[in-house]
């Protein structure tokens, strides 16, 4: 044999390289950002607004750090026979000239990524999709800007008012009306499950995750200048704690499960009860000390915080202590509004839906358009009765959508008279109510008509949209907490999944060459669409 034929193996197969031609690539995410580029481009006064939250976080930043730097001064003795300067009368803060931040228009996009990831920035997928994708780099590039770090996008585009993002939901809907994608005369509502971000709670957990937190706040009181409480006697008992908790969740299935169980729990609720007694006067005086306390504001308020965290974990655990005594000992329903469902998240609730598995967290209101835009998003506290829930979307919907609908078609859970009489006030023209109550509530001659027909026939259009929430955009549970945290984490979901919507439609209607400009300049198209 001649020639050398053994394989060949780079020496630096990662050597920068020169890209001169670098572009695009033609995907789905560069529809996606290109359908972004135009919103945005017809509506300039969305980063007026994204500019006005971003100057609102500084500003409480800066209020912060002259807080801080007032009380330094407030510690210095003046000179001997140097009279004290006279103190000016506080003006109102403004932001200076400083370091470049990042631009309302970098935040508004990742917001809108960051809804179509799915995820978050810090999440293993997302920080490989931005830091691989081609066209990302390209898009930053032109920027004039690198992609922001993790930490950094996620604290910007947290600072986004809910505010901001009902009006870039304004903006969607108002485009695609111009660009007649939809009328908006047709609105589909129902709500879904949302799992929260928090553990399944049951009373021996809670118990445990609550003593557990006493101990590591209480011991942790140092890092804010006060007084650490000694919790070698907690620790302790939360050992024992931990082994009973066990012991309750093994003993399912088995022959004296219901002993076990029911011994183990009157062991916790004596550990509780004994805890809480050792600690409501150390935590009250850790409250006394914090409201004292001779530190820069900013520390003060996390002593605060903190202490504030101790007398509501103490708190909470003689709650649940008091519902598990109720529940375990007196065998009495309680009712699930007396009980304490997470401990990081107070806003959850309990949803059940049908035939589907529980979940601790929300239930969003959804509504949809006849082309499947998504036209109002309301998320109540717990599990709230779809009844409350319907006028209150109908007059938002025509708010977002400036169109007050001609039918609206829903599932028996939102039957009532007192729906059916504020929506004809409204002179909506079809009320749909699907189900026996619905149908009780419907004259005969209308319920058999071709229109009210084809309203329950339809309905099914939103099950569709939740499955395509759920599975393609993450909308079926939630990685921040708090009523007004989720809210907004849902709504960047549907505002992405909304941009998709223009996108797929906007192709359907491009039928010429002509059209298929128009669309890559993001001009808008010709009466066809």
């Amino acid at each position: 044999m001649t020639g050398d034929h053994s394989p060949k193996v780079p020496s630096s197969p990662f050597a920068p390289i020169l890209p001169l031609f670098l572009t695009a690539v033609d995907s789905d995410l560069f529809t996606f950002l290109e359908e972004v580029h135009a919103l945005v481009q017809e509506n300039l006064s969305l980063l007026a607004s994204v500019d006005k939250d971003l100057d609102a976080h500084s500003l409480r930043k800066k209020a912060e750090r002259v807080a801080d730097a007032q009380w330094f001064a407030s510690q210095t003795l003046p000179l001997p026979g140097i009279p004290e300067p006279a103190k000016e009368p506080g003006l109102p803060l403004v932001l200076q000239e400083g370091r470049p931040r990042t631009s309302a228009y970098v935040v508004l996009v990742a917001m809108l990524l960051r809804g179509y990831s799915g995820a978050g920035f810090k999440s293993a997928e997302v920080t490989s999709f931005m830091q691989e994708s081609i066209t990302l780099r390209v898009f930053f590039t032109n920027l004039g800007v690198s992609i922001p770090g993790r930490s950094t996008l996620t604290e910007l585009v947290n600072v986004v008012s809910n505010e901001t993002r009902n009006l870039l939901l304004d903006a969607q809907l108002a485009r695609a009306l111009r660009l007649k994608l939809d009328d908006f005369k047709t609105v589909f509502q129902d709500s879904t499950h949302v799992a929260g971000n928090t553990a399944w709670p049951t009373d021996s957990r809670l118990m445990v995750a609550i003593v557990s937190r006493l101990i590591r706040v209480g011991e942790s009181l140092a890092r804010v200048h006060l007084a650490p409480i000694d919790c070698s006697k907690l620790r302790k008992s939360l050992s024992k704690m931990v082994r009973w908790s066990r012991e309750i969740e093994f003993s399912t299935g088995k022959k004296e499960g219901k002993r076990i169980r029911t011994r183990r729990y009157a062991n916790l609720m004596a550990a509780s009860k004994r805890i809480h007694a050792l600690m409501i006067g150390k935590v009250a005086s850790v409250a006394a000390a914090a409201t004292a306390l001779d530190q820069p504001p900013s520390i003060k308020r996390v002593a605060e915080r903190a202490a504030a965290r101790l007398l509501a974990d103490l708190e909470a655990l003689d709650q649940v202590r008091t519902t598990c005594e109720a529940r375990v000992v007196r065998e009495e329903k309680v009712p699930m509004s007396e009980k304490i469902l997470s401990l990081s998240d107070p806003d959850v609730g309990f949803i059940s839906k049908g035939q589907r598995d529980p979940v601790v967290g929300y239930k969003p209101q959804v509504a949809r358009s006849g082309s499947g835009f998504v036209v109002g998003l309301l998320l109540p506290k717990g599990n709230a009765p779809d009844s409350q829930q319907l006028v209150v979307m109908i007059d938002g919907v025509a708010g977002h959508t400036t169109v007050l609908p001609d039918v609206v078609s829903v599932d028996d859970g939102y039957a009532s008279t007192q729906n059916m009489e504020q929506l004809k006030k409204r002179k909506i023209k079809v009320i749909s109510i699907n189900g026996a109550k619905g149908r009780a509530l419907t004259p005969r001659e209308d319920w058999e008509s071709d229109l009210y027909a084809e309203a329950r026939n339809n309905r099914s259009a939103i099950e569709s949209l939740m499955f395509t929430l759920k599975d393609g955009f993450d909308f079926g549970e939630v990685a921040r907490r708090g009523l007004s945290a989720v809210y907004a984490e849902l709504l960047e979901k549907v505002l992405a999944y909304n941009v998709c919507v223009t996108v797929r439609l906007r192709k359907t209607a491009v039928s010429t060459p002509a059209d298929r400009s128009a669309t890559a300049s993001g001009q808008p198209m010709r009466d066809a669409a």
